[in-house]
């Protein structure tokens, strides 16, 4: 292995293979997150019930099979190193069975598409679980520098960002006059348009995986290798899991902190076709359009965060950005709901020329600042795995990655279910009573009880997600100090 340089400056091409793979998590997200309990209720007839049953079942599967990939990964010998297996093993089973996701067969009882969605969800997530763990755990092993593993993560969100959002915008283009028929007067609920983004998004997906794994395919040498392992039985495992995890208070902040930022953050997804639609009244051609300037978001994001890191610190730039953002974001809503409520015009109406553009701007500010701060965040967990080893003698990035992402998951899906709950609890129509009964619209009153729960409860959990940060201490300088010792340069424990 090169003898490794603190504080070591990174080019380009080594943060864009870095960065370019996350376009595959990105789509997964995407679609996992704003279409599939909308496709699979209102497009193919599933109940919604049934359909949040399943996505939440698959974390039965990601309990299991997420630390150990973070485990074994941080432990495999072979000539592709540690991380690389299992990146190529996810390409092809993760591309087919997103594909097959969108595509079900015909003629299927409730429970046979609740069991063909459930298979799909759990072959897709434990995928991509090899392909995502692997991946982001290169990352401090590439740089050391505080600094350039900011810079990392930003061109991580960047791709994620572009990934999921090229989809998303080609599914509001696709919908349009192109797949609106005699039986689908809104290309939203055509099942064929469906297997159309299933495809085209499962071979971006393949692409990313492998320009990644072969991007960052030449890095091997330079990499940590482990020792071989004496004892590998399961409660050596649970053992050293467990003393990982719980030797740093920092990392234990950052966990609880991204706990409960995925639980308003599955609500906000989950609500997010909800607001479009009804909320802001959108056309496909208005979403489409507040898309194409999301794409400025996570530009501005992969300058910005790098700066304020260098300028500010880490945590001074996740605990001032975040508390400007988790306002800016409830704005809107808060506007309209005293709008509904009170009659008060603070925000512009809808089918205003004002609108679009209003939102275009406050979606671009809200979401440059959310890349901003979630790579600080993800770059924050890097720096402590050179502080976790000089305790454990173990370099294990793809544990503490794979905690954090589990944690992501589980709490994410529970918050699907609660907004399921909260539609339930308004009494909000269901689309098919929306298009023949109330000719397109909700009421009002509706809108404004939706407003009404959906604030309180992003503010709130996003902000204490904000206070958990304030444990952090690692600094700048003790990071730096953990990176130049040469301990954090091999892995000691067996």
């Amino acid at each position: 292995m090169e003898e490794n340089i603190p504080n070591k400056k990174i080019d380009f091409r080594t943060k864009f293979f870095y960065g370019f793979g996350s376009i595959s998590f990105g789509i997964k997200n995407n679609g996992f997150s704003y279409f599939v309990l909308f496709v699979y209720s209102s497009v193919l007839g599933l109940p919604a019930w049934m359909a949040g049953l399943a996505l939440n079942l698959v974390l039965i599967a990601d309990a299991i099979t997420d630390p150990l990939v973070g485990y074994f990964s941080d432990r495999t010998r072979s000539r592709w190193g540690r991380r690389h297996p299992f990146m190529y093993a996810a390409a092809l089973p993760v591309a087919i069975t997103y594909y097959f996701l969108w595509t079900p067969p015909e003629s299927l009882t409730d429970w046979q598409l609740f069991s063909y969605l459930l298979v799909c969800a759990i072959v897709i997530r434990v995928f991509i679980t090899f392909y995502e763990v692997p991946s982001i755990s290169l990352g401090p092993e590439l740089t050391d520098s505080y600094v350039e593993r900011t810079s990392l993560m930003s061109f991580r969100y960047f791709f994620g960002w572009f990934g999921g959002l090229t989809t998303y915008n080609l599914v509001w283009f696709w919908f349009g006059p192109s797949n609106v028929t005699e039986t689908f007067s809104d290309g939203r609920y055509n099942p064929e348009a469906w297997s159309e983004y299933g495809l085209v998004a499962a071979i971006l997906i393949f692409i990313g995986i492998i320009v990644t794994a072969a991007g960052t395919h030449k890095h091997i040498p330079d990499l940590i290798e482990p020792p071989e392992r004496k004892n590998t039985s399961f409660t050596k495992v649970l053992t050293e899991v467990k003393e990982t995890l719980l030797s740093n208070r920092s990392y234990m902040f950052l966990f609880f902190s991204g706990l409960l930022a995925a639980l308003a953050g599955g609500i906000e997804a989950a609500f997010a076709v909800y607001f479009d639609s009804y909320f802001w009244g959108l056309s496909l051609d208005e979403m489409l359009t507040r898309g194409l300037c999301l794409y400025l978001a996570p530009i501005i994001a992969i300058f910005a965060a790098p700066f304020f890191t260098d300028r500010f610190g880490k945590k001074n730039t996740v605990m001032s950005i975040w508390a400007f953002q988790i306002i800016f974001a409830a704005l809107p809503f808060a506007l309209r709901y005293s709008d509904l409520t009170y009659g008060t015009s603070l925000f512009p109406e809808n089918g205003s020329p004002y609108l679009l553009p209003t939102l275009c701007i406050h979606v671009v500010i809200n979401v440059s600042a959310a890349i901003i701060v979630f790579a600080t965040l993800a770059s924050m967990l890097m720096d402590l795995v050179e502080d976790i080893q000089l305790k454990t003698g173990r370099r294990e990035e793809g544990i503490l990655f794979s905690a954090r992402s589990f944690a992501d998951k589980a709490v994410s899906g529970f918050g699907l279910t609660f907004a399921g709950i909260i539609l339930s609890l308004i009494s909000f129509p269901e689309s098919s009573v929306i298009r023949e009964q109330l000719n397109g619209q909700v009421p009002s009153e509706v809108l404004a009880n939706l407003a009404l729960w959906y604030i309180p409860i992003c503010i709130i959990a996003f902000g204490s997600a904000l206070s958990l940060v304030a444990g952090y201490t690692l600094t700048r300088d003790e990071h730096e100090e953990n990176a130049a010792n040469p301990d954090t340069k091999v892995w000691k424990a067996n």
